[in-house]
């Protein structure tokens, strides 16, 4: 399985730690190590969309699957709720305009950092974790689906 891995650097220590929850999952249950070129590291929740569409237009990997990851906390202006809806809406749109492999979810949005920080532990509750489980189980939907 070749996925591909976008992530924000903005919260830097939570989204390392939801980054470390997906190459949990995926070195655990599938006996291999992600290949860490295919983690491609954006500056905000923002840019992830638009690096979404870079590698689904223009990428010579053909991926089996993407994982979108990252974290907007709320903080004391609307700013929060903007780009959490503009980046949550962007990936449910390029998600289903694109029909060949399936585009994950895995953006956290909190209302402090300690919720963020809750959902980086080093089990399975990772969020990280769970949105690799969740593209391995897409993958193989995708491909038992009828063409």
């Amino acid at each position: 399985m070749k996925i591909a891995i976008i992530a924000s650097s903005f919260n830097k220590q939570i989204t390392d730690g939801i980054i470390e929850g997906a190459l949990k999952c995926y070195e655990t249950n599938y006996d291999k190590k992600f290949n860490l070129k295919h983690i491609y590291k954006v500056p905000g929740a923002f840019e992830i969309p638009s690096c979404v569409n870079q590698l689904l237009v223009n990428s010579k990997t053909k991926f089996d699957a993407i994982v979108t990851l990252g974290c907007v906390i709320k903080g004391e202006t609307a700013h929060f709720e903007y780009i959490s809806q503009s980046v949550t809406e962007q990936i449910m749109s390029l998600s289903l305009n694109n029909k060949n492999i399936p585009i994950l979810y895995g953006v956290l949005t909190t209302y402090n950092y300690q919720q963020a920080l809750d959902r980086t532990q080093s089990d399975k509750s990772n969020k990280g974790y769970e949105v690799m489980e969740a593209a391995v189980e897409m993958i193989n939907q995708f491909s038992n689906l009828d063409k």
